[in-house]
């Protein structure tokens, strides 16, 4: 295991979602060259549908739910979390992270996850509703800054 806190990694930051499809297709192009090389615990594929997942389980729901003392905690510092980069080597429980992180997506099934859920938080009328599990509910501007800091973080894990 990759100690991901010290983990050497990318430097990225998205403004906008237009800003992480052209980092997708950085990411796609090094991939077809043979250039991608994932420099924490998670393959390509599988970093690539743990972002989409957290896209579309704002939509659909979250499969996990934050143990109480976080999801008290989580709304007082969502402002301050959503503001400034994610920090990595954040811990989850074995339950939790078997349930947000599959080892066995492939790359392009992975791609194709993450493009599809672009296209829904793109949409017209795209209304992502579902309480986040630690920050619960969030206002537009916050869920479009939890989503772009959340592939920030996996995202430069992935070496272009």
């Amino acid at each position: 295991m990759v100690n991901t806190r010290r983990c050497r990694r990318r430097l990225v930051s998205y403004a906008t979602f237009e800003d992480l499809r052209r980092e997708l297709d950085a990411i796609e192009a090094a991939h077809a060259k043979g250039a991608l090389v994932a420099l924490g615990n998670h393959t390509p594929g599988a970093i690539l549908a743990h972002v989409a997942l957290g896209m579309r389980s704002s939509f659909e729901g979250f499969p996990t739910r934050a143990p109480l003392w976080i999801r008290v905690l989580g709304p007082l510092v969502k402002h301050r979390v959503l503001s400034r980069p994610f920090v990595p080597g954040f811990k989850l429980s074995r339950n939790v992270d078997a349930k947000v992180w599959d080892s066995s997506v492939t790359f392009e099934d992975g791609m194709m996850q993450l493009r599809k859920q672009l296209e829904r938080v793109s949409a017209p009328g795209a209304r992502p509703t579902a309480p986040h599990p630690f920050f619960g509910p969030l206002t537009p501007d916050e869920w479009r800054a939890y989503q772009l800091r959340h592939a920030e973080l996996h995202l430069s894990f992935l070496q272009v």
